[in-house]
């Protein structure tokens, strides 16, 4: 699989994967790809690296190995990042997120919550015309 799938539509919501199961970024790609600009990153680091203005929304995995999402989420807000991010977990939360976030969801997650999800958080940027 491609770390990117990108739709036809310019206007498409840019919606960020990150978990460290492959094979779930994987389903991700191949279920939201048609509908949106999907990127996926496998874990905490390269989601740092792929996170940037055009990403819309974003859905990252809590328990990963090194940098796990807690840290992630903690450090795009340190940056200033305000891009909505929705936390996954096979857990319900012992410990609340040390940052502010969009909406949790417990694994395994439903296709049509995360698509209602990225109905109500991502907007892509209005170009200028």
């Amino acid at each position: 699989m491609s770390e990117d799938v990108s739709g036809s539509d310019a206007t498409e919501p840019t919606v960020l994967f990150v978990d460290d199961q492959r094979d779930l970024l994987d389903v991700f790609e191949l279920t939201f790809g048609r509908d949106y600009d999907v990127r996926t990153a496998s874990d905490g680091k390269e989601a740092l690296e792929k996170f940037d203005d055009g990403v819309d929304l974003a859905f990252l995995d809590r328990r990963m190995p090194g940098l796990h999402g807690d840290e992630v989420l903690e450090r795009l807000r340190d940056r200033g990042v305000e891009t909505p991010v929705v936390l996954m977990s096979a857990v319900d939360p012992e410990v609340e997120p040390p940052a502010e976030y969009a909406a949790y969801l417990t694994k395994p997650v439903d296709n049509e919550r995360i698509r209602d999800l990225v109905d109500e958080y991502a907007t892509p940027a209005e170009t200028d015309t």
